[in-house]
């Protein structure tokens, strides 16, 4: 009993430490059974405001203070026992209620938190296999441990889940930028496209244009050329002849194409604006409603509010988009991070590639994105589903170009626009939700409200 008290004391202490300084759990990055971070931030995982390691601790340290006390009378000794027993039923019924829980209610397991819970149940089983004959009554030890028990659940039970997310609101106009290598430009940033915030209240027609967020250079260029290439493929006799007494005609024909077909755009940060077909996007280019996620696939939080907005794409059908801008949460692609976990040591890689699946065909890459958050492959595993999915060929020469890598450095630039910080971020015209949207009915509630 002392030796599993021990275990269980320090396994409850290392999970505490973790809650309270938001550490991640070492070696326990989430998987399709074994997923600490999804138990350990899930509604069960507190006892009112505090984590349940905290009784847990409380309860192993009991018992190893009440195994080591030394009564000096028969009386203090049935005593001892007596609580003793009291605190092992405790500690077996509140395992079996989190496995349950784990089991049944999360369908994760946390392994730091099973071994807890295999204590909790040696300790209640030793106990009553070797208890001593002047121990009191185990009908009245259980009745005390069920109140006690039954205490803990009613806390779980009844108090309101703590919010995971925050909202926060931004102006109509946004606030100024200032790009490092311009520094007498706010508002601008150069590399490798243009943006510019619009300055004053304009037309929407007028803020569609200037305050549109431009994609990498390299890949406006190749849109460009592709869509010449098919307008000049498409172009009849007739006009072939008169394009060649006027050429300019052919060029004004694209312009007046283009004139007549402005951009769907989705509006962020206050003014922002991202054309829907120029970034990587899972959803309908034209539809009704559309949102922007910044996300790292190795981010268990990106996981679980993976699950609830697909949970709404279903709700609102084709009314609803999903701009998807991968940020890596890996400082070799990433400046704003100054510490990179081991479990986000190839999200620069994962992040590139999902571009470079959406440059190759777009058809296909929101079934690659549900497959990364939902599989949490390694590099090589989304590589080798990647090159099954799409064109193998350009596949390769799309990952050896600069594109992708572009891609990244834009979706940076807007997440250090957008504060840095908490991932994921949901941005809306005029609020950003940083944090984990875990639950379906709240994102959707979210998606109501802002859009």
């Amino acid at each position: 009993m002392l030796m599993c008290s021990l275990v269980a004391l320090g396994t409850s202490g290392y999970l505490a430490y973790t809650a309270f300084t938001s550490s991640p759990v070492a070696g326990c990055g989430g998987g399709s059974l074994f997923d600490c971070s999804h138990v350990l931030h899930s509604r069960w995982s507190k006892v009112g405001t505090l984590p349940v390691s905290v009784p847990a601790i409380l309860t192993h340290a009991s018992v190893i203070s009440l195994l080591l006390f030394q009564p000096i009378s028969v009386f203090w000794n049935r005593v001892r026992w007596g609580a003793l027993g009291v605190v092992t039923f405790i500690a077996g019924g509140a395992a079996i209620w989190f496995i349950g829980l784990q089991v049944f209610a999360l369908g994760h397991l946390c392994p730091y938190c099973m071994v807890a819970h295999a204590a909790g149940l040696v300790l209640a089983a030793t106990f009553l296999f070797s208890r001593p004959a002047q121990t009191p009554s185990l009908r009245y030890l259980a009745s005390i441990a069920a109140v006690g028990l039954a205490g803990l659940i009613a806390m779980q039970v009844v108090t309101e889940p703590e919010p995971t997310f925050e909202v926060i609101e931004h102006s109509a106009q946004p606030a100024t930028f200032t790009a490092p290598n311009a520094p007498d430009a706010p508002g601008m940033f150069e590399a490798p496209g243009m943006f510019e915030a619009p300055a004053s209240d304009e037309s929407a027609a007028d803020s569609e244009i200037q305050g549109l967020f431009a994609p990498p250079e390299s890949f406006s260029v190749n849109r460009r050329s592709a869509a010449l290439i098919n307008q000049v493929s498409s172009v009849r006799p007739s006009q072939f002849a008169l394009a060649l007494i006027n050429p300019a005609s052919l060029l004004l024909t694209e312009v007046s194409a283009e004139a007549d077909s402005k951009p769907k755009t989705a509006e962020i940060l206050g003014g922002v604006r991202l054309a829907t077909k120029d970034w990587p996007l899972v959803g309908n280019p034209d539809a009704e409603m559309v949102l922007v996620e910044m996300f790292d696939y190795t981010c268990p939080h990106c996981q679980r509010t993976h699950e609830s907005l697909k949970a709404a794409q279903e709700h609102f059908g084709d009314r609803l988009a999903v701009i998807t801008l991968p940020v890596p949460l890996d400082g070799r692609c990433n400046p704003a991070i100054q510490n990179t976990h081991a479990t986000h040591r190839e999200a620069c890689d994962l992040a590139k590639l999902a571009v470079a699946v959406w440059i190759v065909d777009r058809e296909r890459f929101a079934d690659f994105h549900s497959y990364m958050f939902e599989s949490k492959p390694s590099l090589s595993q989304a590589l080798s589903h990647a090159s099954q999915l799409v064109d193998e060929a350009k596949l390769k020469s799309t990952m050896s170009g600069r594109t992708p890598t572009e891609y990244i450095q834009k979706h940076v630039q807007l997440y250090q626009r957008a504060g840095s910080g908490t991932i994921p971020k949901l941005l809306f015209p005029k609020t950003t939700t940083v944090g984990a949207v875990e639950s379906s009915q709240s994102m959707i509630r979210l998606i109501e409200q802002n859009l």
